[in-house]
């Protein structure tokens, strides 16, 4: 078996060996580092903190056409905490069958790959010496993984971000697990809400009416045959289309129960919270305003954790130049146009609140995902495979002629 690295490799895995991991992320090694890969492929860059300490890095490949709309190649740098047998930071290269490596590190699916794929793309049309029509900007940025309000949340507030003239953006997905491929082009909406109750207090030997919990008890019901009425609709759903598919169900579960200060004493207030998040093929007013009316029927208060949150859809429009692009060069290289409801979140929803269409894609096949789990890994064939399919891909949407 061969063990010499390429090129590619190697800086991944320099990537991969960066502690991003909350709760103390290390952004000024990985803006260093990405910084020096834009110098060493010669393009422009820039560093931009929205929120102080919390940087982006935003790396040009500039096109011949400044007046055409450019496309955004999006990734987050933080990944999740680790709990492995491997170093989760070593960025350890396993020799395995058919020639092939594990690469093993914490973000290396979720979603380092991805940014390493963009910058070799781009290494390679640079080295080219093809110019293509439109900018196109490579996007890394912090806090995907707690939830974006401080990463592309803020970064979208900005006049530097208006100025990329955004009509495209390449995001987050996960490897396929088959040959087949499949893109996002909406997510389920994050709805956590919480319900707290109020009623008589008193000593526990006593029947006393109208307690906190006597409030509550109704509406745990009701939410709680909701979610059997999904699970039933989610298990109803084909084994081999249920992971596309999942996310054409609302999930719903409780994860929080509080309230009492001790066994005896009948607490004056008990709140329950229920993590939600929401198909986009429903109305979420509607569905907002159904809890509410639970709420009001048990005379118990309704606070949504994440009101800020709204549907996120790219509608799949052939009409519009760049996605017809993007769509056929999918085809060509052999991907299927699946569409996909990614029934997590991702940053690409703060993207499409712009109006930029935002569509998930990851070039991978045949490769477990293992995302946030242990020893999460990357086959070295695969990311040496993806990085060809970007540089096919990229170009062919960033020389699209005409805007919308």
């Amino acid at each position: 078996m061969t063990t010499s690295e390429p090129a590619e490799v190697k800086r991944f895995r320099e990537y991969l060996r960066i502690k991003t991991v909350h709760p103390t992320p290390d952004y000024k090694a990985c803006a260093e580092y990405l910084t020096a890969q834009a110098k060493d492929i010669g393009l422009e860059y820039q560093v931009l903190e929205p929120v102080e300490n919390k940087p982006f890095v935003i790396i040009k490949l500039e096109g011949s056409d400044q007046s055409l709309k450019s496309i955004l190649l999006s990734s987050h740098t933080d990944v999740v905490p680790e709990f492995w047998s491997y170093p989760p930071f070593g960025a350890e290269r396993i020799p395995v069958e058919n020639n092939d490596f594990k690469i093993y590190a914490r973000g290396s699916q979720d979603m380092k790959v991805t940014g390493s794929m963009y910058l070799e793309a781009m290494r390679r049309i640079k080295s080219s010496k093809k110019k293509l029509l439109r900018n196109v900007y490579a996007v890394f940025g912090p806090d995907e993984e707690i939830g974006g309000a401080e990463g592309v949340g803020s970064l979208i507030k900005t006049q530097e971000f208006l100025d990329l003239n955004a009509g495209f953006d390449f995001d987050e997905d996960i490897p396929n697990q088959d040959d087949q491929g499949r893109f996002i082009y909406a997510e389920r909406t994050l709805s956590q809400v919480k319900f707290t109750a109020n009623g008589n207090t008193g000593h526990g030997s006593q029947f006393i009416e109208s307690t906190a919990i006597e409030k509550l008890l109704p509406v745990i019901t009701e939410m709680m045959k909701f979610r059997e009425q999904q699970k039933i609709a989610h298990n109803k759903i084909p084994d081999n289309e249920r992971f596309i598919r999942s996310g054409e169900i609302t999930s719903i579960n409780l994860t929080q129960l509080s309230g009492g200060k001790q066994a005896n004493v009948v607490p004056a207030t008990f709140s329950a919270i229920f993590d939600i998040r929401v198909t986009p093929l429903v109305d979420l007013d509607e569905f907002r305003a159904w809890l509410f009316e639970i709420g009001k029927i048990n005379d118990v208060e309704v606070e949504l954790l994440n009101p800020e949150e709204g549907r996120t859809i790219t509608p799949i429009d052939r009409n519009n130049t760049l996605i017809n692009s993007f769509l056929d060069g999918m085809e060509e290289l052999g991907y299927k146009q699946t569409p996909m409801i990614c029934p997590g979140g991702t940053d690409a929803r703060h993207i499409r609140k712009k109006g930029i269409p935002a569509f998930g894609f990851n070039p991978m096949r045949n490769h477990p995902m293992i995302a946030h789990s242990h020893n999460e890994y990357v086959l070295e064939s695969e990311f040496l495979r993806g990085i060809t399919v970007y540089e096919s891909l990229v170009s062919r949407v960033a020389n699209t002629e005409t805007d919308l």
